[in-house]
């Protein structure tokens, strides 16, 4: 399978701590400079907030209406030599129209390259503005049995992890309908949403992630409910102590990065899996299904089990 649209590239943007001029190394692609555009929106808001980015590398992927690529990488807090905050960002660039129905694939089948993102960010003080670029060419996407791996993780995500495990991190310190407030949102959501393949996100789903599994059981839902096939919707997801993921359904916009600063703000727009509301909780145990309920209920039911109560497989 042919993952990319043009002999690889690797994106360096932003600012380090070492220079006072903005890294700008491959980025003259159209997508590559919507993502330009919407970090420097985005920070807007962020400072409007008087909020910063946590210093917690984000991976992420980016997406925009009427783009037939997308820009898979990761992002972190940064600040030129004179302090002033812009994020550093080492991306590269791939077909969406192939990747629109494995996007679930994509958190496993660029593990290696994210990750070694994530050590570039972190480390790039340390870095000549051509010592950081250097590095940076030393990054690769995936090559195809990458993602035949990343399709054999899924199904063992899948098959051998239950759903109470996919919703510990939301069901903590929550009464134990709080799976059915999760589920019904997510449901909700992506139906409502159904119509954005090409549009910016009005809703964003907050997941508490499972650091085992992390975003792969979430993004396969997405998948099987949305359909979309010609546009990946954007998401955004974290590691360490507070594993979580971002998922826009339609392209990201610049809230995105407020909601990374700020996790716990109120926004009609961003849809948290957990409520402290009572009845809630009542009402979304309600509007499920028997069925759905059932999955939910069974302490062995598995995820695959839990998807095909409540989508099609893709």
């Amino acid at each position: 399978m042919v993952v990319a649209p043009h002999p690889h590239r690797v994106g360096v943007l932003g600012k380090t701590p070492r220079h006072a001029e903005f890294v700008r190394h491959n980025t003259a692609s159209p997508l590559a400079q919507q993502l330009h555009r919407w970090l420097e929106e985005g920070m807007a808001r962020v400072q409007r907030a008087r909020a910063e980015l946590p210093a917690t590398p984000h991976r992420f992927v980016f997406t925009a209406p009427g783009q037939s690529t997308a820009l898979v990488g990761v992002l972190t807090a940064s600040a030129d030599s004179v302090g002033r905050g812009f994020p550093l960002v080492v991306f590269t660039e791939l077909s969406v129209t192939e990747l629109a129905e494995r996007y679930a694939l994509l958190p496993e089948a660029f593990e290696p390259f994210l990750r070694g993102g994530s050590e570039l960010v972190q480390e790039a003080p340390r870095f000549s503005i051509p010592e950081l670029l250097e590095r940076a060419a030393l990054l690769h996407p995936p090559v195809p049995g990458d993602f035949k791996l990343a399709e054999r993780l899924r199904g063992s995500i899948l098959s051998e992890h239950s759903c109470a495990e996919l919703l510990k991190p939301v069901c903590a310190d929550r009464p134990p309908e709080a799976r059915y407030y999760a589920l019904h949102t997510f449901l909700t959501a992506c139906a409502g949403e159904h119509h954005r393949e090409q549009g910016l996100a009005q809703v964003v789903l907050d997941c508490p992630l499972d650091g085992r599994m992390g975003p792969v059981a979430w993004l396969e839902l997405a998948s099987r409910l949305l359909r979309w096939p010609s546009m990946a919707p954007g998401f955004l997801w974290s590691e360490g102590s507070r594993p979580r993921l971002l998922l826009c359904l339609g392209a990201p916009t610049s809230a995105l990065l407020l909601y990374v600063a700020q996790p716990d703000v109120a926004s009609s727009q961003l849809w948290p899996l957990r409520t402290e509301r009572t009845a809630a909780l009542a009402s979304a145990k309600r509007a499920l299904t028997p069925a759905q309920r059932e999955v939910l209920d069974s302490s062995t039911s598995s995820i695959e089990q839990l998807l095909r109560a409540v989508a099609r497989k893709v």
